[in-house]
C-alpha cells in the first residue's frame, strides 16, 4: 500500500464516543510479546505519545502518529481489544 493511502486510513482516535468501533485510549497494538501504545497527549492537542515496551516515549503530529499506526498494522501488529467491564446490578 503506498504511503500516500496510509494516512488517509481510519484510525482509533478518528473514532466519536458514539461510534461502533470507538475506544478509550490508550490504544495498545500488540504482536507477539511486543506491545506499542499510543495516546494524545494532553498537554499540546494535535500531538500524539507512541511508546514501544518500555522504551522511551516518543511525541509525534497527528500525521506521523496515522501513519506509524498504519505501518504497524502492516507490520503484523494488532490492535487491542477494549477489556468488557460489567456493572452488577443490585
Amino acid at each position: 500500500m503506498p504511503l500516500k493511502n496510509k494516512s488517509k486510513g481510519i484510525v482509533p482516535w478518528d473514532y466519536q464516543i458514539d461510534d461502533e468501533n470507538y475506544q478509550k485510549e490508550p490504544w495498545i497494538l500488540k504482536k507477539g510479546k511486543e506491545y506499542v501504545t499510543i495516546e494524545k497527549d494532553k498537554n499540546n492537542k494535535g500531538l500524539f505519545f507512541l511508546q514501544k515496551d518500555e522504551v522511551k516515549r516518543l511525541s509525534l503530529s497527528a500525521s506521523q502518529a496515522k501513519l506509524t499506526y498504519h505501518q504497524l498494522i502492516e507490520f503484523g501488529y494488532k490492535l487491542r481489544k477494549p477489556k468488557i467491564e460489567f456493572t452488577s446490578k443490585g
